[in-house]
């Protein structure tokens, strides 16, 4: 994947490796402290090195549809159950990486390195509806944004929070036992450890992520 997707997934704690031949992605990669393997992705041998066989998903974002291509066909014959999403550049390669096994085909101009990383970590709250919509040329998400124990979010309401980040609307909580509130009340207060489920744009999307992280995130996201 190109080296500069890679800060979604380090503030989410996940483990993940980027592959690559090309010597920026790289180097962008290893000044944001991610893990790398430099070599050729579309390779079997490589591909086991990154532990593919243990993976949780492989997000393909590579310079050309062919290597992206290559790369889904090899991941998916090593690992069967693997969620891949993979990048394509027209039409006609949707069809082929569907083809060789991607479970969901975006388009750069839809849908950037972000959202793909939002994709693989958190499937099923993006698909809670159709993962892009458009509203007078604004990208419109579904996203589940996860309370951390000290988040300034916990102790408010749902009201509060759609109050304090306008056009977000919340469509449901999750507590953290795993109950699940759909269209939650108003006055429905935010728990510890729980989950919202809501819709907006990127950027709202994002600014709600960051306030219902922790104290330490939200300060390593202020000194960068």
């Amino acid at each position: 994947s190109r080296g500069g997707n890679c800060q979604y997934p380090l503030q989410q704690g996940a483990e993940f490796v980027v592959i690559d031949r090309n010597a920026e992605s790289i180097g962008k990669a290893q000044q944001a402290n991610c893990l790398t393997i430099v070599d050729d992705a579309t390779k079997d041998e490589v591909l086991k090195r990154a532990r593919i066989d243990n993976a949780r998903g492989l997000i393909t974002a590579l310079g050309s549809d062919a290597d992206n291509t290559y790369t889904t066909l090899a991941a998916r014959e090593l690992n069967s159950t693997l969620p891949i999403i993979a990048r394509a550049n027209d039409e006609d390669a949707q069809r082929k990486l569907q083809h060789a096994g991607a479970n969901r085909v975006v388009a750069p101009e839809t849908i950037g390195g972000h959202r793909m990383a939002r994709l693989a970590l958190r499937p099923v709250a993006v698909e809670f509806i159709e993962t892009v919509l458009f509203s007078r040329k604004q990208q419109l998400l579904v996203g589940e944004i996860e309370a951390s124990d000290d988040s300034s979010s916990v102790g408010s309401t749902v009201r509060q929070v759609e109050e304090k980040f306008p056009g977000v609307k919340i469509l449901a909580f999750k507590k953290k036992d795993g109950d699940l509130i759909p269209s939650p009340n108003p006055e429905t207060i935010i728990e510890k450890a729980g989950s919202l489920t809501a819709f907006g744009t990127i950027e709202q999307l994002e600014a709600l992520e960051r306030y219902c992280g922790s104290s330490e995130a939200r300060a390593n996201l202020l000194k960068k």
